[in-house]
């Protein structure tokens, strides 16, 4: 691939990794991911079948879309659908340095196709709510939620973006799998700026709507997230900001497990401390088990008492 397809800070590898750039006389932004690892860690942590992998995996690159605007180092951002497919919904949390994590509800479905060789997400999704949770740290969180369009995904982003913040946005997301898992995954997304006229919105509509290939396809052909938008765009000034790696990343551990246990309230937790065998448990987005002996609770109750 040639360095004019390289961002600074891109990987010249195939690792996973998101490029920005400018483009169209700086009236728009655009980002786009290879997430081909990242989905196939997900993958391997839930044993998700096919559809549930393409669903999830859509998810989990689209959050990293929305999470760019995060710029604090604990700032994140949870994504959750609840519909009425099989999937039931999904659970998607991204930070402001590229980590992903999440879960669907209900990860072994049965694979419903729209044609053969595409899978049909929607269906597995559903109709539900899509919400959007920001935490910046402050007393409260901004908190936006649409109705689903599709369960597509990337039509429900599309549309979160422009109803609840006011962005029009082109969001494409897809994962590509065959008989040995996950052979690619990733996305683009291109937003208007302040200031997009009217000739600009009527290029990229003629871009969308002129059969521009699927993500996947590109992606398996090789190519890379700025050439990707480079060739969506079809701008000769187009200018890659930077690329900045994503990965799939859980932050769960024992320390944040004991948090949760103190959570429960000291009567209910006093309560487990009774059971001889202790207390079991999972982080949903990584399947880790804790493990907490009686002394442990007990433990957990006294040190508690003490700095109360």
């Amino acid at each position: 691939m040639e360095d004019f397809y390289l961002a600074p800070g891109s990987p010249k590898d195939q690792s996973d990794y998101m490029v920005t750039a400018t483009a169209l006389g700086g009236k728009v932004r655009a980002l786009a991911i290879r997430s081909t690892n990242l989905v196939k860690e997900a993958l391997r942590v839930h044993g998700t079948s096919p559809v549930a992998t393409a669903a999830l995996g859509r998810f989990l690159t689209g959050a990293l879309f929305l999470a760019d605007t995060l710029k604090g180092d604990g700032d994140t951002m949870t994504l959750n659908i609840r519909s009425d497919g099989p999937l039931q919904g999904m659970t998607v949390v991204a930070d402001s340095h590229g980590h992903v994590r999440g879960y669907c509800l209900e990860p072994v479905v049965e694979t419903v196709y729209h044609r053969p060789g595409k899978l049909n997400v929607g269906a597995a999704v559903g109709k539900g709510k899509l919400t959007v949770v920001k935490d910046f740290g402050l007393k409260e969180p901004y908190v936006g939620q649409v109705e689903l369009v599709s369960g597509e995904i990337a039509e429900d982003l599309t549309y979160y973006l422009a109803a609840s913040e006011q962005t029009p946005s082109i969001v494409s997301l897809g994962v590509g799998l065959d008989e040995n898992g996950v052979t690619c995954a990733g996305g683009f997304m291109v937003q208007l700026l302040p200031g997009a006229d009217e000739e600009t919105i009527s290029y990229l509509e003629k871009r969308v709507g002129g059969g521009f290939p699927e993500v996947t396809f590109l992606l398996q052909e090789g190519m890379n997230p700025e050439k990707i938008l480079d060739m969506f765009l079809g701008d000769e000034k187009i200018c890659f900001l930077q690329g900045a790696p994503v990965s799939y990343q859980c932050n769960c551990s024992r320390e944040r497990m004991e948090r949760n246990l103190l959570a429960i309230g000291k009567k209910d937790l006093t309560e487990l401390s009774l059971d001889p065998k202790g207390i079991d448990l999972e982080c949903h987005f990584c399947d880790q088990r804790y493990h907490f002996s009686q002394e442990d609770v007990k433990a957990l109750i006294s040190e508690d008492a003490e700095e109360s």
